[in-house]
């Protein structure tokens, strides 16, 4: 079970209840047991839980009678700027490209509750979304929402409709949202795996049109220092984070993290179960992403190898690797790593 205790902007919650509203729906019944107001939403910076916005979310499909169909035409509204920053750094990113590996890095600051992973695949490459873990009340609301934004901002900054060449879904959600896309225009095939939407390789080189290699460096450091500052989030992961960048020099072990935590291995791993997200993810985002800050800085692999605990470069490499499906220096796999 997920405690969805980690931060995001209000912005999308404001935005559920506008939506909520022109179907007659009012600001009270979505805010319901949220502890939230409407003016509270409207207060610029204003950050809420994961949890307050899946409850306005539940609230919503409630009053919807969960209809197909409505999370899609809501996702229509999540253009670019409506992430702040995040989407501020998309539009800046050079190429199509680099904008969708800076999209699945920084997936966290999105306003979707599915994990992500990008990979390419020859001639194809697939966006995948992984919501199993999304409570099932909202999860079929959410895809909806989640595949359409995603799908608008393909056909707004990065290519034509033409090159998506098909959406997997998974067979749970099947019944519920393949109609739904399929009158949309695009081609719906089931899958036994995560979510997919499968663009053609061949776009990803074109050039951006709004790109700015000054702003992007910019935003991408913003972008940086944003998903730190919401995944420091209280609890045994925040914990964990400490433990391991504290002693990350000695090359600590799980077992050892437990120690110091003063519990077993077995109740740690049930602890973050119970949290959303597990030991392995907790260290991948935690090194990987120190790992990645001082090769940007410079740092020879060596060095940042002697940094992280690890004897030698070449094992140092394999570990890289494993947490960010690559080896230093080079790109093909993005993976976002969400507790």
């Amino acid at each position: 079970m997920n405690s969805w205790t980690s931060r995001r902007a209000a912005t999308s919650a404001a935005l559920l209840v506008s939506f909520g509203r022109e179907r007659g729906i009012a600001p009270q019944t979505l805010l319901a047991g949220t502890g939230l107001t409407e003016a509270a939403l409207a207060e610029p910076g204003r950050e809420i839980t994961d949890e307050q916005e899946l409850t306005v979310i539940t609230n919503l499909v409630t009053a919807l009678d969960d209809a197909p169909g409505e999370g899609f035409v809501l996702g229509r509204r999540y253009q670019a700027v409506v992430h702040g920053i995040f989407g501020y750094a998309l539009l800046s990113c050079a190429t199509v490209r680099e904008a969708i590996e800076v999209g699945t890095r920084f997936f966290d600051l999105t306003f979707a509750f599915s994990r992500a992973a990008l990979r390419y695949d020859g001639d194809e490459v697939r966006f995948c979304l992984d919501d199993r873990h999304v409570p099932a009340q909202a999860r079929g609301f959410l895809f909806e929402r989640d595949v359409s934004g995603m799908l608008t901002h393909w056909e707004a900054l990065w290519g034509d409709r033409s090159e998506v060449r098909r959406i997997e879904v998974d067979s749970t959600l099947g019944e519920r949202v393949g109609p739904v896309l399929a009158s949309h225009g695009y081609r719906v095939v089931g899958t036994t795996g995560p979510h997919a939407v499968v663009v053609d390789a061949r776009a990803l080189d074109r050039p951006m049109p709004t790109a700015s290699p000054e702003a992007a460096a910019v935003l991408l450091r913003e972008c940086a220092e944003l998903l730190q500052r919401r995944q420091s989030r209280s609890g045994l992961s925040s914990s964990v984070r400490e433990v391991l960048l504290r002693t990350a020099a000695e090359g600590p072990t799980q077992e050892r993290v437990a120690r110091e935590l003063g519990t077993s291995v077995r109740t740690l791993r049930r602890r973050l179960g119970e949290e959303g997200t597990s030991y392995r993810a907790i260290v991948a985002e935690t090194f990987g992403a120190v790992a990645e800050e001082l090769l940007d800085a410079g740092l020879p692999v060596e060095r940042v190898a002697r940094r992280l605990g690890y004897s030698d470069a070449s094992s140092f490499t394999v570990a890289f690797k494993r947490w960010t499906g690559r080896t230093p220096g080079r790109g093909r796999t993005i993976r976002n790593y969400s507790g």
